[in-house]
């Protein structure tokens, strides 16, 4: 297994890492234009031998964040990379194109085809494989001015090695699964579309499969955008917009009140996730008996109105003061925090409109419902995929449905509400609704937008009869609590 970090990605400074696995008779080449701000990039190929070297796992333990993004013949080496080691950071967990049985009549490549391929590979049959690959003439060509350097009998090795390493139906377990979602395309003529989509179904109903256009090489920056939150850009969004969010942000505390409406009477240790300029946390704490607050935020910006106490590595620790009760602020990721925070030490995990920025909020649950006490709930809101619904021809960013979200609740936990609402602001026109966006800081759920972008969206974005603009959320509630005895089955509805 060999691996290779993207020149144009790489920093000493990033702290955060995309691992992306990639299929069979690949070498970094045709992802040399990936780009992911705030994270390195490190492309992880041959798998002649199934074993990270000694070089990556020291690379790979120097990050705080892993991303996996796994594509093809990557998906299966993948999987066994996450299974066995599961202390890493890891947060996204995405497969492409690819299945954990990658050599199957039902589940991946047919038997017969995969041993035509190993025994008739040339030169010029591996470009006929290229072809198939891209799916057409024009993605060929553009793929060949990136073509990777690999010698046909070292992919000969590679394929007898996947072969004979990963006939093993255990990896279909439908008990458990280390994907968040699975990527399929509808156009594959390497791995049959139908059996994807059988491995996945059979693998268990906690993986979100998402059917996507194209051919078995996809467009892996679309992907990124889609998947991965460029955090550092999100901290900078808010940043600039905390002087004007709090007198903009009308359906966010709405979304928070509702929140609070529903807080348990009393939690000794309490965890509020995403506390932003302090207005959730006064309601939060007006709303309940809570002896210990803690509150975590990516911004040290909204710290300014924290009186600082002291340092602590990664993190500065901050208080303010709301009445009697006293907030402790530790600035930080809270997606990677979380999978430090102790088995069983905390009552009440609380979250107004944050965990739709994180990577992973299956893997985020999880760590919610390992840090819950027994009897301990947590009282969450995403948005769903109708947010911004009047720009998501240039909106970037998934999100899970309510159905979606359902299937990530832990076993341990009941659900004890999952609903979902719609709530429609009106503008003037167009142009107020984005500035109305950009004031609150949630332009960044879309990503970066060029002028050409902007004047699209002005140019189609729709209006009611009265002639304004609206804007569409879509909050998601979750409230979930933590079984006395650990044996609660979910309530899939």
């Amino acid at each position: 297994m060999k691996h290779h970090i993207l020149h144009n990605a790489a920093s000493d400074s990033n702290r955060r890492a995309i691992l992306l696995f990639a299929g069979w008779g690949m070498d970094e080449k045709p992802f040399t234009g990936l780009n992911a701000e705030g994270y390195d990039i490190i492309i992880i190929r041959d798998y002649r031998e199934g074993k990270p070297s000694e070089a990556l796992r020291t690379l790979i333990d120097r990050y705080e964040e892993l991303c996996v993004i796994a594509w093809s013949f990557g998906v299966p080496v993948a999987t066994e990379f996450i299974v066995n080691n599961p202390s890493l950071p890891v947060t996204a967990r995405i497969a492409v194109n690819g299945t954990m049985l990658p050599v199957d009549d039902r589940f991946g490549i047919p038997t017969d085809i995969f041993k035509g391929t190993m025994d008739g590979l040339t030169e010029k049959s591996l470009s006929k494989f290229y072809l198939r690959m891209c799916g057409s003439n024009a993605k060929f060509k553009e793929f060949s001015e990136n073509m990777p350097q690999r010698d046909v009998n070292e992919l000969k090795d590679e394929l007898k090695a996947i072969g004979e390493r990963y006939q093993k139906p255990q990896l279909l377990r439908r008990d458990f699964t280390p994907w968040d979602c699975a990527l399929v395309a509808d156009a594959d003529r390497i791995i049959p579309t139908g059996n994807q989509s059988q491995a996945w179904n059979e693998s268990g109903s906690t993986v979100e499969r998402l059917d996507i256009e194209g051919p078995h090489l996809p467009d892996f920056q679309k992907i990124i955008d889609a998947f991965i939150t460029r955090k550092g850009k999100v901290a900078e969004k808010f940043a600039r917009a905390s002087a004007s969010y709090d007198d903009n942000a009308s359906t966010q505390h709405d979304i928070a009140a509702k929140l609070c409406s529903i807080l348990p009477a009393k939690a000794n240790m309490a965890l509020e996730i995403g506390g932003g300029i302090g207005h959730t946390t006064e309601m939060l704490l007006a709303n309940s008996d809570i002896r210990e607050l803690e509150v975590w935020d990516l911004l040290a910006k909204t710290s300014e109105a924290y009186i600082k106490q002291s340092d602590c590595p990664g993190a500065e620790i901050l208080e303010k003061r709301y009445g009697d009760k006293t907030a402790t602020l530790r600035v930080c990721d809270a997606e990677t925090e979380i999978m430090k925070t102790p088995s069983g030490s905390v009552d009440l995990i609380f979250s107004a409109s944050t965990v739709q920025w994180f990577n992973s909020l299956p893997s985020f649950l999880r760590h919610v419902a390992r840090a819950l006490r027994p009897g301990g709930e947590a009282i969450i809101s995403t948005f769903g995929p109708q947010t911004m619904r009047e720009i998501a021809r240039t909106r970037n960013r998934h999100y899970p449905d309510l159905q979606a979200i359902g299937r990530m609740i832990p076993e341990t936990c009941e659900i004890v509400r999952l609903e979902e609402d719609f709530m429609q602001m009106t503008f003037p026109s167009a142009t107020e609704a984005l500035s109305h966006i950009k004031l609150t800081g949630v332009n960044a759920l879309g990503g970066e937008k060029s002028a050409k972008d902007v004047r699209e969206i002005l140019r189609n974005y729709p209006t009611l009869p009265s002639g304004e603009a609206p804007l569409t959320y879509h909050p998601i509630y979750l409230h979930i609590k933590k079984a006395a005895n650990n044996k609660i089955k979910k309530d899939q509805t």
